[in-house]
């Protein structure tokens, strides 16, 4: 796997329906594919008449209570659904995050904390600390678009919606990124396992100690400035063999991280 081309996900909250489709527009200009692209939200306005959905090709067509004020967006995604979920209430949904409901339901995964919603975004990749804030969110009335693919798209991404007034901004490494994850502590030992355990609650690594971020391999490998701040979930060189860590470098096929690569921790 090369960590050029792994995929990431990046998820964005508006307080809106003009922001998120303010965002949505500034993704379509950027000539972003629409297809990675998903929004879902609360629809607060169901009881005021009959609402449903059907296709027409590729898009959907809406109407009901919130017709006039989705149907923008109806134009720029692809795909959409009207669901009601447990804890949520009415919901609507564009783009893959349908896909990714629908599995999700049909498959009997919901359950536990994270409910339907949160399943459906665990299933894509991103970490379960992040989905139950995320799905807090929907339920407070805000707006998520999210997008995923490549990184070099994702990047891309990331910076059209920086500047598009999003009240919160999460990048995650995605469904490949978690496979890499677990492959590349599967290579570790049970030493080396135990370890990079106790490293994640250490406060700070070294000046210039290179590590691996678990939740966003994506960056590669990283050097610390030593300037504090909790680690998180990474895994320090210092932690494994020498030969672990090439395995693992062999694994992502990453660039040993050089002198200009200085992330702050």
């Amino acid at each position: 796997m090369n960590i050029h081309t792994l995929n990431q996900a990046l998820v964005a909250v508006y307080s809106s329906h003009e922001g998120a489709e303010t965002a949505v527009k500034a993704l379509q200009r950027a000539g972003l594919d629409m297809k990675h692209m998903s929004i879902v939200a609360k629809d607060f306005q169901t009881e005021e008449a009959v609402v449903g959905f059907y296709n027409t090709g590729d898009r959907m067509q809406f109407w009901g209570g919130r017709g006039a004020v989705w149907g923008g967006l109806w134009g720029m995604l692809f795909g959409g659904a009207f669901l009601f979920l447990p804890a949520i209430g009415p919901v609507i949904a564009m783009g893959p995050i349908v896909g990714w409901l629908a599995g999700t339901l049909e498959g009997a995964l919901v359950g536990g904390a994270a409910g339907a919603l949160g399943a459906a975004l665990v299933s894509i990749g991103l970490p379960e600390d992040s989905v139950v804030a995320y799905e807090a969110e929907v339920r407070a009335g805000k707006f998520l678009v999210l997008a995923s693919g490549p990184t070099a798209e994702i990047e891309r991404a990331r910076v059209v919606l920086n500047s598009a007034g999003a009240t919160r901004l999460g990048l995650h490494d995605g469904l490949i990124g978690a496979r890499a994850r677990t492959r590349i502590l599967s290579l570790l030992s049970d030493e080396e396992n135990a370890r990079v355990s106790v490293a994640e609650g250490t406060q700070w690594l070294s000046v210039g100690e290179e590590y691996l971020d678990l939740m966003q391999l994506a960056r590669g490998v990283q050097r610390s400035s030593g300037d504090g701040g909790s680690m998180g979930k990474v895994l320090p060189r210092s932690s494994v063999h020498e030969v672990t860590w090439k395995r693992i470098l062999n694994e992502l096929a990453v660039p040993v991280a050089s002198p200009d690569l200085i992330i702050s921790m």
